[in-house]
Order: structure tokens, then C-alpha cells, then sequence
């Protein structure tokens, strides 16, 4: 077969091959530099790919070789109709829109391969990603950079256009001259168009964007609106005001998790010189539900370019659209500390997993915590925040004390008919500190939380370990109290002792006591203890009363009238015998209701025992004929 740049590059050379028999061969990419397409663009470089497309830098020969820029379909070879309706979109979507802050576009044609471009303005300029610095961008730079950007996102609207990948990369600036910017959105390639003219019926929409800039909707594939695009906006405005965005997760689950959780690191803590009410706009446009966002892209800019700017009297006027007072909480305003009951989540093994096996296993744990009825209840009550941890979930309840642990064990039953994913948890009762109202952007703090995880992290796979504060309150309970099994006190992982239970039912949670707790000896409860030292003791009774036996006289006993005349007599030596040994062990029979629950098993030290447990001490010579 012959080579196909060879083939571009000769077609290219002879005059005698038209674009029509150039047009049957699929040129690659690189073979377009240097040509002209359209019979007035000529290609010079590659600038990079967009969402479905190559870039080209090109002169425009009918326009005194204006540069504009060329944005090809990409032939990669991969869902090739999905591909070529998005492109259509999005050219159907900058030709309907017409704002100084957008590119616009000038041409669309065929590529000499029969795949479509778009011919569109160049900015001479740079793109957000090159300015954004570790200790943030000047006030009133950012300010004016979000103005134009809010007001261009909401003529886009306007004309039923969702951008749905805004990042720093896709926002453009231009310097005008005399120290004046100029913003330009670029990249509609996933754009959403209400009403388009392209066909719909032989492919469905799928999620896209960019996932660290994406709105929580857009990860969840839900519906979107203007809503998502301020989202977006917002986190860019985090971005520049502070050098990072507000959640840095290492999954697109982290990250939803985190969303919902709310921004736990506020603007302020990254940029004390930031006004409060800049950081109250952003966090609001940060909230997980779309309603409690500002809904105008406008607004948003507006009122928070007046802020960073100190023009109070333009904040108020353009926070008439949105409550800028209802945003989120200054960080400063803490709640008193309350009592919460926490269950702390984690996937075992999770962190020694490849990428791409992560994020099925957390979905699938969200899967299994979502329908548990305790959970449905207190998130439906407004008593339950969920927060991401590096290795799963923690579930913090407020009000209901027994929530957590029967929460605990649903999951347990419903991991059954998940045996590839092992899980331990642990369940704990402890002050926090919430940092705003209890809705998706609350911020928890406090002990609690942490004193959960130490206490799963002794688990093994399926044990439910709660803190002696939660067994005092259960244990009042009869409908709990069989279910709790004293560990002991136990070393967790900050060196600190505590007094840990396992809890598990008939055929819920795991019965075995936990591998780190049968390595500590100070773990074992009173009962092991009780029942070791007596096997002991019995055990070297039985040693010394044999040992006696075996070494006393045979022909003498001191204190005797005999034994005088023993002591004259002339010792008769007596062969010494072979030395006897004894086996000896213990049983445990365990019990139910008090009847014997299956056959005895060997004890091997490792066993936590239950009430009414019936024990056996088995000796045994170890030699025949011995007595």
C-alpha cells in the first residue's frame, strides 16, 4: 500500500490532480501543512486539539493573509457520528452568537479528506492557564476578566447555548493597547444548543467536559442549565483569586463528594486580603444544588467584580438578581460543638488499586450506602452529611444515636451480594462543629470524625467496630446488647489505648476478632484472659504433682517409725524410669440460649467468648501405659 503523506505530498505537487481526486484519499493531518483548503486558507502550523477537533494556525489569502484559525474534525477513527454532530453543533452555535467576548466565526468548508472546518477569528493573545499564580491574580484584573466573561456566558444563553466546558484553557485574553484586556470564550465543541437543527435520533448526549471544572449535574450526567455553566465560572474565579481550585480530588466520585460536602478550604483561608463578600459570591455560586446559585452568568460577574473592586454601590445594585447575603457563612462563623454519631466507610486495599479500578468500586459503595433506609431517612431529614475520605465515605448523623450502626449493618447485608468489595467500618460518637446550616455545603470539623477512622482502620474485611461511648448507649438496649463483643483495650494508630467492641449478629458483620487486636495481648478481653490463666495453673498443678511422684523415695517416708532404720539401711538403686509427658488443652463449647451452638472447637487463644460459652481442659499422656 503506498504511503499516504507521499501520496498528499505529490497531489499536492501536480498540477494535473484536482481536489476532487485529492478528495477520495484521507490525507493525515500533518500532510494539510502547507496547503491551502478552500481555495483561500492556506495551513502553516498545528496550534493543538480542541473537545472533537484539530487546531491549524492559517492565512487568510483573501483577506491580506489575515491569520485566523482552522479547526478541523479529528480523524481518529473513534465514534466517528457522535463526533461529526458535535462539530456541527458547534458551528451551529458560534454562528448564533455574536459578542465581542466570544470567537466568531468567518467560514466553514470540506477538508480535502471530506471532513468538515470551521474558519474562525484569532485571538492574539493568551489563554488564563498562563497567568493564574500560586498567591493569585490582582483584584482588579480578575475583576475585569470575570465581568466580560459573565456578560459573554449569558449571551450565550440567551441564545440557548451551554458551554459545558469552561476552564482557564478555553477562556482567551487579548491586549488591546493601553493596558486594556479583552476576554474571548473559545471551544463550543461540546456545547449544548436548545432547539438544534442537528439530528438527535441516532445517538444519545453523553457527559463531557473537563471533570476538575465540571458542575456536580455534569458528573452525574444530570440535566443541565445556565446554572452549570456559573459553577464552572466559579471555580475558575477560585482559581484565579487564590492559584488553585477549591477541590483537588483524585476521582471524578472524590470530587462529587466533595461538591456536596461543600468548600472546605474558603478563599479567604488561601487569601486573608480577599473581602468577604467576593468569597460569599463564589461560594455561592459553588453550591451543590443549581437553584441556590446565582442563574444569570451576568449577575455573577457583575456583583462579584464590584466586590473584589470595592464598589459597594454597584454590588448592590447588581445583587439584586441573587441574595448575596444568603451565600455561605464567612469561615469565621462556627456553630457551638453538638454531638454526632459518625460512620466512618473504607474500602480495603482501595489505595493499592489501579485508576481506572477506583472509581467502579466507590460507585458501587455509593450504590449500596444510597439505599440503605437510614441513610434515605436522615439525608431526607436534614440530619445526615456525607463527607469523602481518602479510601471511602464517612456518614455523620445528627439526632439518632442507633442511625450509624443500623446504617452499618444494612450496608453489611447488601455487601453480600457484593463479595469483590470488602469493606470494614467503624462508629463513633463525638463532638463537631458545623460550619454552616445543615444543606449540601455543610463543612464538619471536629474529633469525632477522626477518633471513627482510627477505630475502622483496626478492622479487617466486614467488621463493624464501634467506641465504648457508642456501646454504653446500645447496650442499654436489649436489642443490642447481644450483637456488642468486648475486645478490650486496644493501641489504634496515634498510640492512644481505647476500649473497642465488635459488633455482629448471626450472619451480619464479622465474628473473628480483628487481626491487630489478637496481635496486641493487652486487646484480649477478661474472658480469654480468665480462661487461658486457668488452663495454665491447672496445667502446672498437674506438672508438680507428677514431677513429686516421680523423684520421692520408694523405700522411705521421713516423719514414719520406719524411717530410722530406712536411713541405716543400705539404699536399693532403682533403675530411673523414662520420662512421662501429658498433653494438655482446652475446649470451648459455644452457646445459644443455652443450648450447645454446633461442636466443640480447640481453643487457639484468638477467640473472642460470648456468655454462657462452656470450656473443657482435656489431658493426655503422651506415652502408652503411662498412669
Amino acid at each position: 500500500m503506498d504511503d499516504p503523506i507521499k501520496i498528499a505530498a505529490e497531489a499536492d505537487t501536480q498540477e494535473q490532480n484536482s481536489l476532487d481526486q485529492f478528495a477520495t484519499i484521507k490525507v493525515p493531518q500533518e500532510a494539510i501543512i502547507g496547503t491551502t483548503i478552500g481555495g483561500r486558507y492556506r495551513i502553516k502550523r498545528k496550534l493543538g486539539y480542541g473537545g472533537f477537533g484539530v487546531v491549524y494556525l492559517a492565512a487568510d489569502e483573501k483577506m491580506l493573509s489575515r491569520p485566523v484559525v482552522v479547526k478541523a474534525l479529528n480523524d481518529d477513527g473513534n465514534e466517528n457520528e457522535y463526533s461529526a454532530r458535535k462539530f456541527k453543533q458547534e458551528i451551529e452555535a458560534l454562528a448564533r452568537i455574536d459578542h465581542p467576548s466570544i470567537v466568531g466565526i468567518f467560514d466553514v468548508g470540506e477538508m480535502p479528506d471530506g471532513k468538515p472546518y470551521i474558519v474562525m477569528q484569532y485571538v492574539d493573545g493568551f489563554s488564563l492557564r498562563s497567568v493564574i499564580t500560586p498567591e493569585g491574580m490582582d483584584f482588579w484584573r480578575t475583576a475585569n476578566i470575570m465581568r466580560q466573561a459573565g456578560r459573554a456566558l449569558s449571551a450565550a444563553h440567551d441564545r440557548g447555548i451551554l458551554h459545558r466546558d469552561l476552564k482557564p484553557e478555553n477562556i482567551m485574553v487579548q491586549t488591546l493597547g493601553g493596558g486594556e484586556e479583552q476576554v474571548k470564550i473559545i471551544d463550543f465543541g461540546i456545547a449544548r444548543v436548545k432547539n438544534s437543527v442537528v439530528s438527535f435520533t441516532t445517538a444519545s448526549d453523553k457527559t463531557v467536559g473537563t471533570i476538575a471544572y465540571m458542575s456536580p449535574e455534569q458528573l452525574i450526567a444530570g440535566p443541565v442549565s445556565s446554572a452549570s455553566d456559573v459553577y464552572c465560572l466559579a471555580v475558575i474565579a477560585y482559581e484565579l483569586l487564590t492559584g488553585r481550585r477549591p477541590a483537588n480530588p483524585e476521582s471524578a466520585y472524590q470530587l462529587l463528594e466533595m461538591q456536596r460536602a461543600g468548600v472546605r478550604i474558603k478563599p479567604t483561608d488561601l487569601r486573608p486580603g480577599l473581602p468577604p463578600q467576593a468569597e460569599a459570591i463564589i461560594l455561592k455560586a459553588l453550591s451543590f444544588e443549581p437553584q441556590n446559585r446565582p442563574q444569570r452568568a451576568r449577575d455573577f460577574g457583575d456583583v462579584l467584580a464590584g466586590a473584589l473592586m470595592g464598589d459597594d454601590e454597584h454590588t448592590v445594585l447588581a445583587s439584586g438578581a441573587f441574595n448575596v447575603t444568603e451565600a455561605v457563612p464567612h469561615v469565621s462563623s462556627v456553630s457551638p460543638p453538638e454531638t454526632a454519631h459518625v460512620l466512618s466507610i473504607e474500602i480495603i486495599g482501595f489505595s493499592e488499586m489501579k485508576a481506572d479500578e477506583q472509581p467502579p468500586c466507590l460507585q458501587k459503595l455509593q450504590g449500596v450506602v444510597n439505599r440503605t433506609e437510614d441513610f434515605t431517612r436522615a439525608e431526607s431529614g436534614k440530619q445526615l452529611v456525607r463527607m469523602p475520605t481518602p479510601e471511602g465515605i464517612a456518614l455523620v448523623f445528627f439526632g439518632d444515636p442507633e442511625a450509624p450502626v443500623r446504617c452499618a449493618l444494612d450496608i453489611s447485608h447488601a455487601l453480600k451480594d457484593c463479595p469483590e468489595l470488602k469493606v470494614r467500618m467503624g462508629v463513633h460518637s463525638g463532638l463537631v462543629y458545623r460550619m454552616a446550616d445543615i444543606n449540601t455545603n455543610m463543612n464538619i470539623a471536629g474529633g469525632g470524625i477522626h477518633d471513627a477512622q482510627r477505630l475502622m482502620s483496626m478492622g479487617d474485611a466486614g467488621h463493624i467496630l464501634v467506641s465504648q461511648r457508642v456501646a454504653d448507649d446500645l447496650i442499654q438496649l436489649a436489642r443490642w446488647s447481644p450483637c456488642l463483643h468486648d475486645l478490650g483495650d486496644t493501641e489504634v494508630k496515634n498510640g492512644q489505648r481505647v476500649r473497642l467492641f465488635n459488633l455482629y449478629t448471626d450472619d451480619l458483620g464479622n465474628s473473628h476478632a480483628p487481626s491487630r487486636v489478637r496481635r496486641a495481648p493487652s486487646g484480649m478481653n477478661l474472658k480469654r484472659l480468665a480462661a487461658l490463666g486457668a488452663a495454665a495453673v491447672v496445667g502446672g498443678l498437674l506438672l508438680v504433682a507428677v514431677a513429686w511422684l516421680a523423684l520421692k523415695p520408694h523405700n522411705a517416708i521421713v516423719g514414719t517409725p520406719g524411717a530410722e532404720l530406712a536411713r541405716s539401711t543400705p539404699a536399693i538403686v532403682i533403675p530411673a524410669s523414662r520420662e512421662q509427658f501429658f498433653k494438655y488443652w482446652l475446649t470451648v463449647q459455644k452457646m445459644r440460649a443455652n443450648k450447645p451452638d454446633g461442636g466443640e472447637i480447640e481453643m487457639t487463644g484468638h477467640e473472642v467468648y460470648g456468655n454462657g460459652w462452656k470450656f473443657r481442659f482435656n489431658l493426655e499422656p503422651a506415652q502408652s501405659g503411662a498412669l
